[in-house]
């Protein structure tokens, strides 16, 4: 009977255990997702566009580094392309609308841009180029 006993209570406190363990791997969890994303240094958070022109987007002189550009069907006049440092804009003419935005929805940059090449820095991963009113899929690797 004292054996029983003895295992019962140790089957309590191993359980007792595992639980907590579970919520505290759980908590750390939550905590490293929140201070990844707070600790990113990236300013892109507050997408206020005070200058109404080209937030988050830099306009470049040299077209050497752009590779081959996609063209944006369903607008002529905008070409893109992605590389490892992240996504580049040619406009040939006209202002267009163009927004970036993350795989969760999040903009990241967005402008009026006038004729021009363009580039906007971005991470490995899947975005939507939003362009006046059609959307793309770009790839960075």
């Amino acid at each position: 009977m004292k054996l029983k006993y003895k295992l019962n209570t140790v089957n309590f406190f191993i359980n007792m255990l595992m639980k907590r363990f579970i919520t505290f791997l759980v908590f750390v969890f939550i905590l490293t997702g929140l201070f990844a994303q707070n600790s990113r240094n990236d300013n892109r958070s507050s997408n206020q566009n005070t200058s109404g022109n080209q937030y988050g987007w830099m306009k470049i002189d040299n077209d050497a580094s752009l590779g081959s550009n996609v063209p944006a069907s369903g607008n002529e006049n905008v070409s893109y392309n992605s590389t490892s440092e992240g996504i580049n804009v040619t406009i040939s003419s006209g202002t267009n609308k163009v927004k970036l935005y993350a795989l969760t929805g999040q903009l990241l940059s967005n402008g009026d841009l006038s004729p021009g090449h363009y580039f906007t820095p971005a991470r490995r991963g899947i975005y939507f180029l939003k362009i006046n009113t059609r959307t793309y899929k770009v790839i960075c690797k």
